[in-house]
């Protein structure tokens, strides 16, 4: 049978018309045929809640933004191995003294250096290999730095999807910027 011939008799088929014994199919949202077209597992979803996550907070670190006086708290949350993929989730808390304390400040504008995308780079030492975050046709697989919110005090959960771990390794460190210093030893799982 003819391609043609083929795309016109299956242009006459209505929902009514697929056989009784026919597999049942759903459609995907565009959202779910990346994910899914990727690796199978869902992207976590963003989080900003009053003291998000901080219960599992590995390591933490406070600093200033420079020419400013404004203070953030970033937290590392324990890596998640799941599959070809693991998933990194970060803590922002925001203590600005540049806004009131109901204007929510978002991660973008909680890092130094926001020229670039963040982009936090898991480093595997041992083996001298850097992990960023999957990149599907320039996306990353990450949070949206500009839409995640919180006011002073509050916290939000940011996270990035990387490729699990290459070699048996125990711990990464973790580089926010080049600016600013390392977490060492964050656990694998």
């Amino acid at each position: 049978m003819s391609a043609a011939v083929l795309a016109l008799a299956l242009a006459g088929c209505g929902a009514d018309d697929v056989p009784e014994d026919a597999p049942a199919t759903q459609q995907a949202t565009p959202e779910e045929k990346t994910t899914e077209s990727a690796t199978e597992t869902p992207k976590p979803t963003d989080t900003a809640e009053e003291g998000a996550a901080t219960d599992e907070v590995l390591d933490e670190v406070t600093y200033t933004l420079p020419g400013t006086e404004d203070e953030v708290t970033v937290g590392v949350l324990p890596l998640e191995v799941e599959g070809d993929v693991m998933t990194l989730r970060l803590v922002f808390t925001p203590d600005f003294a540049s806004v009131s304390d109901d204007e929510p400040v978002s991660v973008w504008d909680m890092y130094p250096d926001n020229l670039y995308k963040f982009r936090p780079v898991l480093v595997d030492r041992e083996n001298l290999k850097e992990y960023s975050p999957i990149s599907d046709t320039g996306i990353d697989w990450t949070a949206d730095a500009g839409q995640l919110r919180a006011v002073n005090g509050e916290s939000v959960v940011w996270w990035g999807v990387y490729a699990a771990p290459e070699d048996d390794i125990d711990t990464f460190d973790l580089r926010l910027r080049d600016s600013l210093p390392e977490y060492t030893g964050i656990p694998v799982p």
